[in-house]
């Protein structure tokens, strides 16, 4: 079955307190990189699943470290290999819907609760660009967020590039290639 193109965007998930405990001052929010997912980004991982760690929910962790913090978890389709029928968004398109959501999500009960809610960024990979394209390009009905922004923590954002770029172009028509002829086995195999 195919996935609604349209229902692929960016999410925010509270993942620290429960929703129900509404007593605290500042929010953070975690963005994850290319190529992965926020279960996937935020776990330390061992051999043993039963003991991975889910650092920033775990009461060990970033919780036990930052007092009266909401932390949401912001999840946006970064694989590698998208369904031929998505359509594909530019990093433009990811910073709004980035800005959409931490608006709908979490300014939007700052402005019922707390004025001047203070936020804080975690963003790993391309998801530090996707962040700073957003706070740059931030204007109008999103101005609210950059004056609530107090610090961004870049995990291996990729500010100067790769050396990689020229290799990259070539790479790109091989997946896209690549992911053509999976779309088609998957229907095949489906039929």
């Amino acid at each position: 079955m195919t996935q609604d193109p349209t229902r692929r965007g960016v999410r925010l998930c509270q993942v620290n307190p429960d929703k129900n405990e509404a007593d605290t001052d500042i929010d953070i929010i975690a963005i994850h990189g290319f190529d992965t997912k926020s279960q996937d980004t935020w776990t330390w991982r061992v051999s043993n699943p039963r003991n991975s760690v889910k650092w920033l929910a775990d009461p060990r962790m970033l919780p036990s470290e930052v007092g009266a913090a909401r932390i949401f978890t912001c999840d946006w389709p970064a694989e590698v290999l998208q369904p031929s029928d998505l359509i594909q968004k530019t990093i433009e398109e990811y910073a709004l819907l980035l800005l959409d959501g931490i608006q709908r999500e979490v300014l939007v009960e700052n402005a019922a609760g707390r004025e001047g809610r203070p936020v804080l960024f975690i963003a790993s990979c391309l998801g530090g660009i996707i962040l700073a394209k957003a706070l740059v390009d931030t204007g109008g009905e999103y101005q609210s967020l950059r004056k609530a922004t107090r610090g961004i923590v870049f995990l291996a954002t990729p500010f100067r590039g790769t050396s990689f770029k020229d290799v990259a172009a070539w790479a790109e028509l091989g997946l896209k290639a690549w992911a053509s002829v999976s779309d088609l086995l998957t229907g095949w195999a489906a039929s």
